[in-house]
């Protein structure tokens, strides 16, 4: 039996891809393997890195050798898809996937006299505190900029620190250099 032309592709076993408690899909593809290969079915097995068994659902997509397969990864850590087709390794398998933490970028929260529409001074330090710890893993981005026609025709960036704090919150520290509006 010639397993060569079995092909998994999808998100679901791309490295860094999949989030923890979300649903998690690829796409089994034989269409191309020789008849008896064809003919089988896979078979697949996913173990996250603490030995927890992760139950997969195959589903048949169409009769050529197309299977989708699912899977809700609950933990954040690494897990071993092995696939199978008739018994036999696919190529590139066992797939090595890293879950991620679900983010939450709704659960930030920024406060401070920084981001107050009134009250600020041009050419007075402030700051604003960025609050993540609510809201899982991520990046943040943060910009500031200054509305056109205070320093220039265009929008200008304003430059600011940013300190990391140990409670998963970001201060921000700007001055701004004219009266105006700014966007942060």
């Amino acid at each position: 039996l010639s397993i060569n032309n079995v092909k998994c592709h999808g998100m679901g076993i791309e490295s860094g891809t999949p989030i923890c408690g979300q649903l998690a899909e690829f796409i089994i593809d034989a269409t191309r393997a020789d008849r008896n290969v064809k003919n089988g079915k896979p078979f697949v097995e996913i173990v996250a890195a603490d030995g927890t068994q992760i139950q997969a659902k195959l589903t048949p997509i169409s009769p050529d050798g197309t299977w989708r397969c699912q899977y809700t990864p609950h933990k954040a850590i690494k897990h071993t898809l092995c696939v199978d087709y008739n018994g036999l390794t696919v190529p590139n398998a066992p797939y090595r996937v890293m879950i991620q933490e679900a983010s939450h970028p709704e659960h930030v929260q920024v406060s401070g006299p920084g981001i107050q529409p009134v009250g600020l001074r041009a050419k007075e330090l402030t700051y604003f505190i960025v609050d993540c710890s609510r809201a899982g893993t991520g990046d943040i981005s943060i910009g500031i900029k200054c509305a056109s026609g205070i320093l220039s025709d265009e929008e200008v960036d304003i430059d600011f620190d940013i300190i990391k704090n140990d409670n998963d919150t970001f201060t921000v520290k700007y001055t701004p250099p004219e009266a105006g509006q700014y966007t942060i």
